[in-house]
């Protein structure tokens, strides 16, 4: 009787990653194999886990804990007869003993010393090299116990950490020769970054296609009369990028065009659901537009009393978490206080449904230390907060209330290595920045730097980066 194999991929439950990859002999030519000698189900269970932190009194921490992995599924491909996790382990966890849980035919058989031995559930077994495993069946033709044709077993492991930042430099993409921003403000609309920026003389717009982390050489795409444009107005809305010339509202760059009658506007702040928000510091308030440019009066909200909204700033609105109809939004900006107390960043809140903007309160040591030109932008489902020392970054994943000083894989390069330098060598004393985040699924999340020459760095997690 032949072995009959099955047309489709069967999916076990599983939990760590390595490929088991070499096939055990038999004393026969031509061999039919007996169809008693599938595996069924392969996973793994608890395995030792290396863990990078802290200690109590802030220093470098190492320490090993066990971490159970029975949830990974793997594959159990019955035609090509491999059994591997499409979902990598972590870089840390230790494959050399890995306890499995195999469900088969018959008995199991993996090769130990140079010999066929038969698996128990107590095995631990070494998943630093492919590991083959045999299935033990009678064969009536042959009249005896043989095995059936072999699996190959791969485990595998993330070469680098999936939660560290992969960096890269783009040093020889300038805006144009001899032109460098005193000011810029950056903003991602379909594969496409572009920059707002100033010169010395002039208002300047120049944008770059990217994809898949790579970028195209800049284009200046600078409107005609550009000359009474706040650059730090420019947001993506709509499927387009709005902005403030004088005190009205405009919207295109391709063909620039003034959006409804509304006048005294002084910033653009962010996009709300289907609604505009923009910021009159006359009046210290908040007013909502349609896309049309029309007011919509009942969602206006008043500013927080005694602070008034920087001309610089970054702001994120999200869907609300408890209420999909609500909106949230976020505003930090650098503290420009002058008492000695004054040592964090401003940030103040807006939920849709209010009228009124709130600022969170100092909450030392979990609130967003003060930094001179500071950024946030939304990345991997959190807030991530930066000033122009890029030595840490700080997280949030409760809308901006709390922010963590990221020390362990969100890091900032620190040292010249593998052609990236520490990002203030490329800022310079007097230099600008903007940055823009591009989470663009299976194309790659990105967070992206553009300095005052146009030269780009950009940085992705491990595990966002483009799949192909």
């Amino acid at each position: 009787m032949k072995i009959r194999i099955l047309p489709v991929l069967v999916a076990g439950v599983m939990a760590a990653s390595a490929f088991l990859s070499s096939c055990l002999g038999n004393d026969y030519g031509d061999i039919e194999y007996p169809s008693e000698s599938s595996i069924k189900s392969f996973s793994v269970g608890t395995l030792h886990q290396t863990f990078y932190g802290k200690d109590s009194k802030g220093n470098d921490s190492v320490y090993v804990d066990t971490v159970s992995y029975a949830d990974v599924p793997f594959t159990i491909d019955q035609i090509n007869r491999r059994i591997y996790n499409k979902d990598s382990l972590p870089k840390e966890v230790d494959i050399t003993r890995v306890v499995t849980s195999i469900s088969a035919d018959n008995a199991v058989y993996y090769e130990k010393n140079g010999k066929d031995t038969i698996w128990s559930s107590a095995d631990s077994l070494d998943f630093t090299n492919n590991i083959t495993l045999k299935v033990m069946a009678y064969s009536k033709i042959q009249n005896n116990f043989v095995f059936g044709e072999p699996y190959t077993v791969t485990l595998n492991v993330h070469k680098l950490n999936p939660d560290s930042l992969v960096w890269k430099h783009f040093g020889d993409k300038k805006f144009a020769q001899d032109i460098t921003l005193t000011e810029q403000k950056a903003v991602y609309l379909n594969n496409y970054i572009y920059v707002f920026g100033k010169t010395e003389t002039e208002n300047k717009v120049y944008r770059t296609h990217v994809e898949k982390g790579n970028i195209n050489g800049w284009e200046d795409v600078t409107p005609n009369n550009f000359t009474n444009v706040n650059i730090n107005s420019a947001i993506s809305f709509n499927n387009d990028i709005y902005y403030i010339v004088g005190d009205n509202l405009y919207k295109s760059i391709e063909q620039p065009s003034q959006v409804g009658t509304i006048s005294g506007l002084s910033n653009l702040i962010s996009a709300n659901d289907d609604r505009l928000l923009a910021y009159k510091k006359t009046d210290n308030q908040v007013i909502a537009l349609t896309t049309d440019g029309t007011e919509i009066t009942d969602k206006n909200s008043s500013f927080v009393n005694g602070y008034n909204l920087p001309e610089r700033f970054s702001a994120i609105s999200m869907q609300a978490s408890h209420n999909k109809a609500l909106w949230r939004t976020i505003i930090m900006a650098n503290n420009k206080g002058t008492a000695t107390t004054n040592t964090t960043a401003n940030v103040f809140s807006y939920i849709s449904s209010d009228t009124e903007w709130v600022k969170y309160q100092p909450n030392n040591p979990t609130t967003c230390p003060n930094q001179e030109n500071i950024s946030m932008i939304s990345y991997d489902g959190k807030l991530f907060a930066y000033g122009e020392k890029f030595d840490y970054f700080y997280s949030s994943i409760d809308n901006g209330l709390n922010w963590k000083k990221e020390e362990e894989y969100m890091l900032f390069p620190s040292e010249e290595k593998n052609g990236i330098k520490p990002l203030s060598s490329y800022y310079g004393e007097d230099g600008s920045y903007s940055t823009v985040s591009e989470e663009n699924g299976n194309k790659g999340s990105f967070i992206w730097f553009i300095w005052q020459d146009g030269s780009m760095t950009r940085a992705c997690l491990n595990r966002l980066l483009p799949k192909e």
